[in-house]
């Protein structure tokens, strides 16, 4: 059976839950973030035309972790549309309320980015949010996406160049404070902009030297 995740309580001011799946793995187009951790030792590989570290491989170097996504991936990748629907919300937590599809992995086909719309339909009153470098299967359902679904594409992959073809909301990530301002995108701390609305915006590199000040200072704030 599939498993979601509870997030700790902190990055967000109220519950969440993630569904994830082995980074790099699950994610057939990306190419400046990609990062694998084996499934065995967790050792990480880098991709050849890596830019900046995935911070959801990194945190699979944790048996435990890298046991719940790949279960996930293999409980799931062989099934049809219909199937996957079932599994998913099947194990769908109880009343949650707001859902981040993928800390970790991307939509790997067809099938597995429409049963994600199924399962959104079935929830309505749930909040779902997904960042995606698989960006053609979501141009193939780009009418088709349910109100409570936010879908934002993740610049780095094989298919940017369909981002501003079809005039969709994005995030890119920036490794300095002065590159996002340059950049005239807002800066998204707490996925406040990932979950709701169409406007795109920056993020901050987790492993860059600015991004760890700003935990810093968010620590200090609510400590």
């Amino acid at each position: 059976m599939v498993r979601f995740t509870k997030i700790k309580k902190g990055y967000y001011p109220f519950p969440v839950w993630e569904f994830n799946l082995p980074s790099g793995y699950t994610c057939p187009f990306a190419e400046q973030c990609l990062t694998k951790a084996d499934r065995k030792t967790g050792k990480q590989t880098n991709g050849p035309k890596q830019e900046f570290k995935c911070y959801a491989a990194v945190v699979e170097r944790y048996p435990a972790v890298r046991m719940v996504r790949w279960n996930n991936f293999d409980s799931l990748r062989n099934l049809s549309r219909g199937d996957m629907t079932k599994s998913l919300v099947d194990a769908m937590p109880n009343n949650a309320t707001h859902v981040r599809i993928h800390g970790g992995g991307d939509f790997f086909n067809q099938n597995y980015f429409d049963a994600w719309l199924d399962v959104c339909t079935a929830f309505p009153e749930t909040k779902f949010w997904a960042f995606t470098k698989s960006i053609g299967y979501w141009v193939a359902r780009k009418g088709d996406i349910p109100a409570n679904l936010t879908v934002q594409a993740s610049y780095g992959g094989r298919q940017d160049h369909m981002i501003e073809e079809h005039g969709l909301k994005f995030a890119k990530v920036f490794c300095t404070i002065k590159e996002v301002k340059e950049s005239g995108l807002p800066l998204d701390v707490d996925d406040t902009l990932a979950m709701s609305g169409t406007a795109s915006f920056a993020l901050l590199d987790n492993y860059s030297a600015d991004a760890k000040r700003q935990r810093t200072n968010f620590l200090i704030r609510v400590g």
